[in-house]
């Protein structure tokens, strides 16, 4: 059974750093924050069981740190509609990831015009137009309530990332929060 999340993303106000300004505690967390191939794909290989649960995808404005970081202008976010895609990467009936894609609705009504609950990264990394930009990362401690849910001890760390690609004349922003029981917290030594 899949576990549902009553959380929004990315779990209260986040500071979003460039690659490098955080100190990640380990190198196995750090490859899979500064891994630059499909994160789906790395999933599958974990598990036995894969889904994208889909949580969300509506036509709405982008926040404005999110708008920042897409290069959009003041200008522009008012004439261009975005979709906000948020789904949960499940392994083995696990909560492992969950995403926030922000995606051009001309791209939506496009290419991804059948997305569902299918991987966006299937689409992204099968295709060589698709140029990713630098991650950025952050590290949150949330709050109580997540806590609870997942039965972890205050001071838990939650580690994110996001990037934009770059397609053609559209930039779409990918942003990942790894949940507690993602292989990336896990000691590599228990990786399949």
């Amino acid at each position: 059974m899949q576990k549902t999340i009553s959380h929004a993303f990315p779990l209260g106000d986040v500071t979003w750093s460039n690659q490098g300004r955080l100190s990640i505690p380990n190198a196995h967390l750090e490859s899979w924050l500064l891994n630059t191939g499909s994160l789906t794909q790395r999933l599958q290989t974990r598990c036995n069981d894969f889904k994208v649960q889909l949580v969300s995808q509506r036509q709405e404005l982008a926040t404005p740190a999110e708008y920042i970081q897409l290069g959009v202008s003041k200008m522009s976010q008012q004439k261009e509609n975005w979709q906000v895609r948020e789904v949960i990467l499940h392994g083995d009936n696990q909560p492992w990831v969950f995403a926030r894609s922000i995606i051009p609705q001309a791209l939506c009504e496009a290419d991804f015009l059948e997305l569902g609950d299918k991987p966006l990264g299937h689409l992204i990394f099968n295709d060589d137009r698709f140029k990713r930009q630098p991650f950025q990362l952050m590290c949150l401690q949330p709050d109580e309530a997540f806590l609870h849910e997942y039965g972890l001890p205050p001071l838990t760390e939650i580690w994110g990332r996001r990037s934009v690609f770059c397609y053609q004349q559209y930039a779409m922003m990918v942003a990942e929060l790894f949940l507690p029981k993602a292989p990336a917290y896990r000691d590599s030594n228990f990786d399949r």
